[in-house]
């Protein structure tokens, strides 16, 4: 992963178009807040997520904007009634989200996006790093959820779409790293449409 560098400043007059798109962004997060709210059934006990420095790949996941593998040990799952997201789902609640939303307007800056994030998701979110993805910037916030689960966030507004992908491992599965090495497997793979 490459830091991105920002986007050039926009102007600061807020249009009608630009307070839809920044609802559209908030509509992404719910949606992906649906889809990551740990209502999943429990997995298979006896499946292991055994993630190393160097995280395998697992099935390939394809949705409108992007294709990606997802880990290994994960399997390709149906959105629910609750929300759009193309879901992946592992061992111990597991789970690799992506949810796509019209974007009406001009996206806002990438940090503003990233602001914009971490008011949707809460104070158990922190802003990290905006990285580089397949040659897009995409804000990153991670943080703790219920459950013993650890997510990691990222967006962008690509093509008149909000992009949302959350990757959500169970601090009882994953460490710090092999974490880390989850996200930086599922992110090398990213390729957009």
């Amino acid at each position: 992963m490459r830091l991105g560098t920002a986007l050039p400043a926009r102007s600061t007059t807020r249009s009608t178009r630009a307070r839809l798109g920044a609802a559209a962004l908030g509509v992404t997060l719910a949606l992906g807040a649906t889809a990551c709210s740990g209502e999943d059934e429990p997995s298979d006990p006896d499946a292991t997520a055994q993630a190393t420095e160097t995280a395998e790949p697992g099935p390939e996941v394809e949705a409108e904007t992007a294709t990606f593998q997802a880990p290994s040990g994960f399997e390709l799952g149906e959105p629910s009634k609750k929300s759009p997201a193309v879901i992946a789902t592992g061992p111990s609640g597991a789970l690799v989200s992506l949810v796509e939303i019209e974007f009406p307007g001009e996206a806002p800056e990438i940090e503003r996006q990233q602001e914009i994030a971490l008011d949707g998701l809460g104070e158990k979110f922190t802003a990290e790093d905006v990285v580089e993805v397949d040659g897009i910037e995409m804000w990153h916030v991670s943080g703790k959820e219920s459950k013993g689960n650890y997510a990691d966030v990222y967006g962008a507004v690509v093509d008149g779409t909000s992009v949302r992908l959350t990757i959500r491992l169970a601090d009882a599965e994953y460490d710090e790293a092999e974490r880390a090495a989850v996200n930086e497997q599922v992110l090398a793979s990213w390729s957009w449409a």
